[in-house]
């Protein structure tokens, strides 16, 4: 008897080493890993050869499709059985309105607004050969190949089988600790790469997550109980989201350094704490007794296709009504460029009391901050959230790191709770607690967002911190929520470009304001004076005469800029025109008969209007 099961152990082994390269694992992308356990966890994977096309390919993939096809494979080892049922976790992942707490089906089809649909099917428990904490999984679908039909896991029929997600017996290392369990992971190919082809279709994109998450202690979070239930869905939900096209938005710098989490402006700073699915709440890595896991942001719900942000390029938006983005993708995303750069904040109105399932709970970081903090989440806080996002930034691996990699983030919440000039002596009771009102020394998430609730904390500008600049120019946006009525948030948005304080006509020709880039001025660039057109006038001096002191000032005819017309403009304009000359300082000045053109016909109205008592010229404005 013993003699057959080693028999087969090595007959499995020989089939591990034969598949075990049958995929080029040197053109992958491995999500969630920390640095200092990858090379522990992955110690056979081959330098990386990724191509800058294949990071381009990796990083641009959103999936397309209504139907998401997951196939979902439960692994377990001699020494490791499983505690649950295929049944609990067909449960789990596809059942609707049943699983406590919500499935994975309920989870994608409450974030996508009923845009997709999560569809699959359970397979195992699979034996899983001599366990490791850097097994990778891939062999398995090569045995499996002969059971099942791997074609009918391509929802959207590109060739590529949508989902698989191995569930692995027992914990995860990122919820345990313990190096003697598999941290959890997805892999990324290039479209088309990867495992396969089984049955015409390949395996791209693949995941992980355990079966368990260990419980801490009743009475110090920061022991464990030895006592382990189901996972929650965070963790398969979050890696599943990988294979859907998104990457993460925590920074991976000194992810593990304990110290970083209480360090402003170090290497590890949060950029999304628990407003994400893809920040560290995709794990729960930072919570206690956290089972509901947060929404998609609203930047990922963009990238996937789910929302459509509207843009507000205009000056004044005095009455804007934001609806809560956990039940609505309709007037619940609003976008604001950032002068003329990549840059742009995304505006979404978080709501915990709305009737969505998910988005409830944060994740305080009780764990570090026992007994300061009580054990578990608190419930969100609501309150407008600002996203500063540098659509310059496009790197794929590691995609959100702030410093020392990059100068800043590249998708990262603007937090109203952090006040450097604070101390956690100015927090409730002198020290952190769960009523803190500000980041000091870790985000407690209480009234972290712009909120009218909080005072001092609605309104988002140049001159509060955070500010609203860009990172390379002023920006002048002024954002101020006014009050949160159920699932309504109202705001006044409004853009002062020039800092006078205040809104007009001189708003329009500041230091490279130009978002159309329109060249209404004839100059041949689209810059900051095709706004006004033409002048910049801060001190509001009415130089045309026209009762008003605007943008817009300047003497029609007065083609070399002396505020006078006379027989120098006509010279210039012939020597700009016929003999190489300069051009007119403010060209529509020069353009008499407002016929869009400087030409002989504006020559001759300026002298019939200055020598022959003719008509005054017209100059298009």
């Amino acid at each position: 008897m013993a003699k057959s099961v080693y028999s087969v152990l090595f007959i499995f082994l020989i089939i591990f080493m034969s598949v075990a390269n049958a995929s080029d694992q040197s053109r992958v992308i491995i999500h969630d890993v920390p640095d200092e356990i990858m090379e522990r966890q992955f110690e056979n994977l081959p330098p990386s050869q990724l191509s800058r096309q294949d990071s381009i390919d990796i990083g641009n993939y959103r999936f397309e499709g209504e139907t998401f096809k997951v196939l979902v494979i439960l692994v377990n080892w001699a020494a490791r059985p499983e505690t649950y049922s295929v049944e609990t976790f067909d449960s789990l992942f596809f059942s609707r309105d049943i699983y406590p707490g919500g499935s994975i089906a309920d989870y994608f089809d409450e974030v996508s607004y009923g845009q997709i649909s999560i569809e699959g099917d359970v397979y195992g428990w699979t034996p899983g050969g001599v366990y490791t904490p850097s097994y990778y999984f891939e062999p398995l679908l090569y045995d499996l190949d002969q059971v099942i039909d791997f074609s009918q896991y391509d929802g959207n029929g590109d060739g590529v089988v949508d989902a698989v997600i191995f569930i692995r017996s027992g914990n995860g290392e990122e919820d345990s600790g313990n190096p003697f369990d598999i941290w959890s992971y997805a892999y990324s190919y290039p479209m088309g790469y990867g495992p396969g082809p089984f049955d015409g279709v390949m395996v791209s994109r693949w995941c992980t997550a355990p079966e368990t998450v260990p419980l801490r202690g009743p009475i110090n979070p920061q022991e464990f109980s030895g006592v382990d239930t189901i996972n929650y869905i965070s963790t398969a939900a979050h890696e599943l989201t990988h294979n859907l096209g998104l990457p993460d938005v925590y920074d991976y710098d000194d992810k593990l350094v304990v110290s970083t989490f209480s360090t402003p402006d170090d290497y590890n700073d949060h950029p999304f704490v628990d407003w994400c699915l893809m920040g560290y709440n995709g794990y729960g890595l930072l919570a206690i007794k956290k089972s509901v896991p947060p929404h998609i942001c609203g930047w990922g719900k963009k990238e996937i296709g789910w929302i459509t942000p509207i843009l507000l390029d205009g000056v004044e938006y005095t009455d804007l009504i934001i609806n809560n983005v956990e039940t609505t993708n309709e007037n619940s995303l609003f976008r604001i460029p950032i002068g003329t750069s990549n840059e742009y904040f995304l505006l979404e109105y978080r709501n915990p009391q709305s009737t969505a399932l998910f988005d409830k709970l944060d994740s305080d970081f009780s764990v570090y901050l026992y007994p300061d903090l009580a054990i578990g989440p608190d419930t969100l806080d609501r309150g407008l959230m600002i996203t500063h996002v540098d659509g310059g930034i496009n790197t794929v691996s590691r995609f959100n790191n702030g410093t020392p990699t990059y100068n800043h983030y590249a998708v990262v919440v603007e937090d109203a709770g952090y006040n450097p000039s604070r101390d956690a002596t100015s927090n409730p009771l002198g020290h952190v607690t769960d009523s803190a009102q500000w980041w000091y020394p870790y985000e407690t998430r209480k009234a972290a967002l712009f909120s009218s609730d909080v005072p001092g904390q609605e309104l988002f500008s140049p001159n509060t911190y955070p500010s609203s600049d860009g990172y390379n120019e002023p920006s002048g946006i002024h954002v101020l929520v006014d009050s949160m009525v159920s699932d309504k948030l109202y705001a006044h948005v409004w853009v002062d470009p020039d800092l006078d304080g205040f809104i007009g006509t001189a708003d329009n020709c500041p230091a490279e304001y130009n978002p159309l880039q329109a060249d209404f001025d004839l100059d041949e660039f689209g810059d900051a004076c095709d706004n006004c057109p033409y002048v910049y006038n801060p001190g509001q001096i009415d130089i045309d005469e026209d009762g008003t002191g605007d943008a817009c000032e300047f003497i029609c005819g007065d083609a070399n800029g002396d505020e006078l017309v006379n027989i120098l403009d006509i010279v210039h304009i012939i020597n700009y025109k016929y003999k190489e000359g300069l051009e007119p300082v403010i060209m529509s000045s020069s353009d008499v008969n407002k016929d869009h053109l400087v030409n002989i016909l504006d020559i001759v109205l300026l002298i019939n209007y200055k020598y022959k008592s003719g008509l005054a010229p017209e100059c298009w404005q």
